[in-house]
């Protein structure tokens, strides 16, 4: 395999897994009728526990258990505001994230002496597992990748299983599409989004330790980087289909390798830096049109 081809697809893998985590987890809370406009926030907020943690106790699985424990406090917390309280979800969401942002950096300076980034030979980073298939092509293509990438595979597959198969799957449907109906069967609508946003917790929490424990082991100033935005946008666009879903967020990491590999070349970094939002634009504007021109067919019809 060209040695460009293996960094790209190998960037990709890496790049895309969070953000499949995270659209995961938010596509839990779409189908129970909310939108999440906080993952961006979960994800920082993830990320950063997962340093400090495996920083104090020299152990990443220490590290990705207390990501997941504080980002499914804060998803509560989103949900008692937005399923509870009856707030405006954007608005929670926006709020949610500044908070977020300002406190991870409050207790990085103060932690770390007044730094905006902390990095330490003491942080353990999430483990690499490794194939050996006997052929350099599939150890290449299959091995050498943090367990959470694994992981996200996996999900693909039980979570189109648990969303359209199985009770629990309908019934958080109907809390998003028919919440009058899911009373009349005797179900709790706000039981059933609390357990969603729990589930959305525990995924944008693996997606916050896989960035900063795996994609790099340290962690920095607002390192989700717009990640939890561009998820919204992977959900919207597939409508919270799992496998597409997936497909989108590999399409997204599949630019952002690319803008990593063309920073050799004499192209301005910030457009490079530009492509993978630029694409989920796009995506955005083009699906809006098929959308209206199905509208259109079914009228005529």
């Amino acid at each position: 395999m060209n040695n460009i081809v293996r960094s790209i697809y190998q960037s990709t893998v890496v790049l895309s897994t969070p953000l499949i985590l995270a659209s995961f987890g938010g596509l839990i809370t779409y189908h129970a009728g909310i939108i999440n406009v906080a993952m961006e926030g979960l994800i920082l907020a993830s990320a950063f526990a997962a340093v400090v943690f495996s920083y104090i106790f020299a152990n990443a699985w220490i590290g990705v258990f207390a990501a997941i424990i504080v980002s499914v406090l804060f998803s509560i917390l989103y949900s008692f505001f937005v399923t509870t309280l009856k707030a405006n979800n954007f608005a929670m969401g926006i709020a949610l994230n500044i908070f977020i942002s300002s406190l991870t950096l409050f207790l990085t300076r103060i932690m770390f002496v007044g730094e905006n980034a902390f990095n330490s030979p003491k942080i353990k980073a999430i483990p690499v597992l490794r194939i050996d298939f006997k052929i350099e092509f599939l150890n290449t293509l299959l091995s050498g990748y943090s367990v959470l990438v694994y992981v996200a595979v996996i999900l693909i597959f039980i979570l189109t299983y648990i969303i359209y198969k199985t009770p629990f799957g309908l019934w958080l449907r109907a809390a998003g599409s028919f919440p009058e109906a899911l009373k009349t069967a005797g179900k709790h609508v706000k039981v059933i989004q609390y357990i969603a946003s729990v589930l959305t917790g525990i995924l944008c929490g693996l997606a916050g330790a896989q960035i900063s424990l795996s994609n790099v082991v340290l962690f920095s100033r607002d390192m989700s980087a717009g990640r939890g935005f561009i998820c919204l946008a992977i959900i919207l666009i597939s409508r919270g289909k799992p496998s597409i879903t997936a497909l989108i967020a590999i399409l997204f990491g599949f630019f952002n390798a690319l803008s990593i590999q063309l920073q050799s070349l004499k192209i301005p970094p910030q457009f490079l830096f530009m492509l993978p939002y630029l694409m989920a634009i796009i995506t955005l504007v083009f699906m809006n049109l098929m959308v209206k021109k199905d509208f259109k067919m079914n009228n005529i019809k």
